[in-house]
């Protein structure tokens, strides 16, 4: 999910590494906040696939920036992230889903339309393995487990309720 966020950032402009962190950090910090030991390989394996530039550049004092920048193919490496199958875990896939709906504006409508609708079921599916949990009257589940299911389950309907929002006002 990094480069998701490694790519969008760079999508109008070059910038260094910590630039980058940086403003990972303003626009994405309320659900990730990446280190520098987490953005650095990503950025590499991401020029090593030829989705990112990089170009040096020398201060007037001849210090050494690297500045990052997307390339034509950097554009279709986000997409295919965006869209590469999301965790079977439901908290890996709740917090992938964050990255997906906060970087959503790099993608045309097609593409929004596209991700709502395979959103939606993939939660359906996560909603109705939790219920059925919830009714089975042989798993021996405490009161404490019990809440948690009942709070994921009411977080699905919440991410639910928003696709629909979307679909509503924006069209999607």
């Amino acid at each position: 999910m990094i480069e998701i966020l490694i790519l969008y950032t760079i999508k109008n402009r070059e910038k260094t590494l910590y630039t980058i962190r940086k403003d990972i950090f303003e626009v994405f910090g309320a659900y990730t906040k990446p280190s520098i030991g987490t953005l650095h390989p990503a950025l590499k394996r991401l020029y090593k696939n030829g989705a990112v530039t990089l170009s040096e550049k020398f201060s007037d004092g001849g210090k050494k920036s690297s500045y990052y920048g997307i390339s034509k193919k950097g554009f279709v490496c986000f997409k295919e992230l965006f869209f590469s199958t999301a965790s079977d875990n439901p908290s890996l896939f709740y917090s992938q889903l964050q990255v997906r709906f906060a970087t959503m504006g790099f993608l045309t409508l097609e593409d929004r339309k596209k991700f709502i609708e395979e959103t939606k079921r993939k939660i359906e599916l996560y909603a109705i393995d939790i219920q059925n949990k919830l009714n089975d009257e042989f798993l021996e589940l405490d009161y404490f487990q019990k809440e948690i299911m009942k709070k994921t389950l009411a977080e699905f309907k919440s991410i639910n309720d928003y696709m629909n929002k979307l679909k509503v006002d924006y069209g999607c």
